[in-house]
């Protein structure tokens, strides 16, 4: 074909597209007349052949044939890159464009979506100017970040890619496809199944820090930081944990302690000593040991948990929250390391004056009747009270080995002395709102200005687990403290066991001026029972509705209309009182 005979063909072409009389099956004689253009300016583009290009693409821009002819184009690099770079230099045509990248970046992988901008930036060099290519490669890639089944993976992908055109400056969009790749990443992370290795990937993400103001989602600045507070503390050894934690508000502060616990669960480790005792501290100045050493005690072995008392001892500040804390651990915990031999007698060595007074109680309410009989009395002494208490039938021993505060647990007749009251209040745990329940003293509450009397344990002859509720009318309704847990706090009569305390609060969640009931069965070492009732209005009569129940490792800790505890592994969860139910938040 003479270049005279193509160029009167194209301007009849023209003509026809630009007068809308081309119909869509046509298209064939369109493709060829676009090829025959194409080859004819194989070389160089001339005006007349851009001219016919652009008008063509942007006739045919809705129809299907668009992205054939675009195809085309593209086999043509002479061509493609003059057209690429016209657009980028009149807006007018920055439709083209775009119709052509959405078709190019309907991908879903992220290494599909590089490989097509690293193919795109090969040969059209000049795309990495025109924002449209900008804005679909940052989008497009967050997207596929965010969907991706390994968020940090993909991620870490985006940080490695580099184009293979040295030409290309791409450092810019390089940087808002960082950026957005990890807002994408903040916003699918789920901190309950965080791994150490992702937060050693998120800290290399994020060498150079974002700026958390222009992320502008206060959900995705929280996340930040407390994204960023993680990879510090595990970044290096001489980090404090607590002053990082301190940075953070106390909402956050109290999450990334449970993601602390929930991390460290699987991998406790000496070095991490510092970072458990963060994810217990009281911010009252200490922490809360029994929780501590329940979780120990569950995911370390005997070998570590000996290794952390040891390192405790040598490092902080004994008061009476760790005495109490780790004697109650010792005394009584199943899984204790005072019933190993070995993990026994590195206790004892520890040479801390405080601590050796804390193994010494230990040993002495740990040891056999006969043994604390010898020690408080004499062998002598000892052993006239064994042959009086032995051919009396009396159980002397019991009597003479209890403390005096004790006494009366092993009398049913005799009555403590205002000593032994004083002492064993202080010795009680102070859990307000809660009250201890003495089984023999009703507790008395009203709803609707009516008196309400409940019993329990001995006023009860159906024993502790069954409480009686009493209204104003003598009328009586008894009711089960039922737990769904293999473990419970009462034995198979229905009496509380040894070492459990049963406790009664009223606390108004909903603010409708009849307090819910709270009762908890709390133990030495703070493994504790709840159950939740609400006051309701039966034909005339008072009953209740039971509304929670839960197994925990704390007391609960009641405020406006939640309540929270500590539940295995030692995180806390935290219920609300909506619409007459509880729903975990």
């Amino acid at each position: 074909m003479s270049e005279k005979s193509t160029k009167e063909d194209l301007e009849k072409l023209y003509l026809q597209i630009l007068h809308q009389k081309k119909k869509a099956e046509d298209t064939g004689k369109v493709t060829d007349f676009f090829k025959e253009v194409l080859d004819f300016n194989k070389n160089a583009l001339n005006d007349e052949g851009l001219t016919f290009i652009l008008n063509t693409l942007e006739h045919f821009q809705d129809h299907s044939v668009f992205h054939e002819l675009w195809k085309m184009l593209e086999e043509h690099p002479i061509a493609y890159e003059t057209v690429i770079e016209f657009i980028n230099l009149n807006q007018d045509y920055t439709d083209l464009i775009e119709v052509y990248l959405n078709e190019k970046f309907k991908l879903t992988s992220v290494d599909d979506i590089l490989y097509e901008i690293n193919r795109l930036l090969a040969f059209a060099p000049y795309l990495v100017k025109n924002r449209r290519f900008q804005v679909f490669a940052i989008q497009k890639t967050a997207y596929a970040v965010g969907d991706s089944p390994d968020i940090f993976k993909a991620a870490t992908t985006v940080k490695e890619f580099k184009p293979t055109n040295s030409e290309v400056d791409f450092t810019h969009v390089k940087n808002k496809m960082m950026e957005f790749s990890i807002i994408a990443v903040l916003d699918e992370i789920e901190f309950k199944s965080i791994t150490l290795e992702d937060i050693d990937t998120f800290g290399q993400l994020t060498a150079e820090r974002l700026n958390a103001i222009a992320l502008k989602d206060s959900r995705i600045i929280i996340k930040y930081r407390m994204m960023m507070a993680l990879s510090e503390i595990f970044s290096t050894s001489t980090v404090s944990v607590s002053l990082v934690l301190k940075q953070l508000p106390p909402q956050s502060r109290e999450e990334l302690r449970e993601v602390l616990k929930n991390i460290l669960g699987n991998n406790l480790s000496s070095k991490y000593f510092h970072h458990i005792l963060a994810a217990f501290d009281n911010e009252e100045g200490s922490y809360h040991y029994p929780q501590l050493f329940a979780y120990l005690s569950k995911n370390a072995d005997k070998e570590l948990m000996v290794l952390f008392i040891k390192w405790s001892a040598n490092n902080l500040r004994i008061d009476h929250h760790y005495h109490r804390g780790l004697k109650n651990y010792l005394k009584t915990h199943p899984r204790s390391v005072w019933k190993n031999k070995s993990g026994r007698k590195e206790l004892e060595s520890i040479p801390s004056s405080s601590f050796r007074k804390i193994v010494k109680e230990v040993k002495n309410e740990k040891a056999p009747p006969l043994i604390k009989l010898v020690k408080k009395y004499g062998v002598q002494f000892a052993i006239i009270l064994l042959t009086l208490g032995v051919g009396s039938g009396l159980y002397l021993g019991y009597d003479l080995l209890a403390d005096k505060k004790n006494v009366a647990a092993f009398s049913k007749t005799s009555k403590p002395s205002a000593t032994g009251q004083v002492e064993t209040k202080k010795a009680e745990p102070e859990l307000e709102p809660f009250k201890k329940w003495v089984g023999e003293i009703p507790f008395i509450f009203n709803v609707n200005g009516e008196q309400q009397k409940m019993t329990f344990g001995q006023a009860n002859p159906d024993g502790g687990k069954t409480l009686v509720l009493t209204d104003s009318q003598n009328n009586e309704t008894s009711f089960d403290l039922v737990i769904n847990s293999e473990v419970t706090p009462f034995d198979e009569k229905g009496v509380l066991k040894d070492g459990i305390s049963l406790y009664h609060a009223e606390h108004d969640f909903d603010g409708n001026g009849n307090p819910e009931i709270v009762i908890m069965a709390l133990s030495q070492t703070y493994e504790s029972f709840v159950w939740v009732y609400s006051p309701i209005s039966e034909n005339g009569s008072i009953g209740l509705r039971a509304d929670l129940t839960l197994k925990g490792m704390s007391d609960a800790k009641l405020a406006g209309n939640t309540l929270k505890i500590l539940v295995d592994h030692g995180q806390s969860e935290t219920y609300s009182f909506i619409n007459q139910q509880f729903v975990k938040q």
